[in-house]
């Protein structure tokens, strides 16, 4: 009797352990989906010290929005604002969990988002997603891979890598360092303003990176109805496209599922 409760203590330790990753982090994307019938609300707030941008683009705070359900085990969806290099415009994703990590020992998902505003802030886009993720006792891992390219007969095309690393305190608290770097890797748009006679007038990337916690506030809020209110927040840098800047950011997230 005393081997078989030290055998279920074991497996239970176990499986809280092997959850899997199903919440998107404010840079990185979840690699696992939430439990049948879950709807999710999410608000993000992002603020920069640059005042410059994609094609003269200027204000230093974003808002964007999602609301996600998942109908059927494994398969979300979702829709909201997205923001992209200075410019907002509606977006799609849909997801589907390939593996769980408490079954094969990783959690994988792959999906498609479509956006109106891609990495060309004049043309919108088509991502194609591979999300995978694991954690190893309080230690979590997650790497994105994203492709796009644009959409209306243009040629443009990104790759995409997004990737956190952070250590989980509890089930309700987890810190680490999320990031996200996006480089053209095809025809996008006619080639950047020169400063000289051979200097190129700001990068080909977009990147974003910087230490983020995660914090779910309540696991019950307001009775059956509402549950898991998460509050989510990053401090870093930004080295946004065609510039030649390094600014500081700062991003706030809050969702709450019903």
């Amino acid at each position: 009797m005393r081997l078989l409760i030290v055998a279920l203590t074991v497996c239970a330790a176990a499986a809280v352990h092997a959850q899997g990753i199903d919440r998107d982090g404010l840079l990185s994307e979840a690699p696992a989906v939430p439990r049948r019938g879950t709807v999710r609300l999410s608000g993000v707030t992002t603020g920069t010290t640059d005042e410059g941008g994609v094609n003269g683009t200027q204000g230093q705070a974003n808002i964007s929005g999602s609301i996600m359900w998942v109908p059927v085990e494994n398969l979300a969806g979702d829709v909201g604002m997205y923001w992209q290099v200075g410019a907002n415009g509606p977006s799609a994703r849909v997801r589907y969990q390939i593996l769980s990590q408490s079954i094969t020992g990783i959690d994988v998902s792959a999906g498609a988002r479509f956006k109106t505003v891609g990495f060309n802030p004049n043309q919108g886009e088509v991502e194609l997603l591979l999300l995978a993720g694991r954690r190893f006792g309080n230690i979590e891992l997650v790497v994105n891979g994203v492709f796009g390219f644009e959409t209306g007969g243009e040629s443009g095309k990104d790759v995409e890598a997004k990737a956190f690393a952070g250590y989980r305190f509890n089930e309700n608290l987890r810190a680490g360092i999320d990031g996200r770097i996006q480089v053209e890797v095809g025809e996008e748009e006619a080639a950047p303003p020169v400063l000289g006679p051979t200097v190129p007038a700001g990068r080909d990337y977009d990147l974003t990176v910087g230490p983020a916690v995660s914090w779910i506030v309540a696991r019950n809020v307001g009775g059956d109805m509402f549950h898991n209110l998460q509050v989510q927040g990053l401090v870093g840098v930004a080295q946004p496209k065609r510039t030649d800047m390094t600014a500081a950011v700062g991003i706030v997230s809050a969702s709450i599922d019903f």
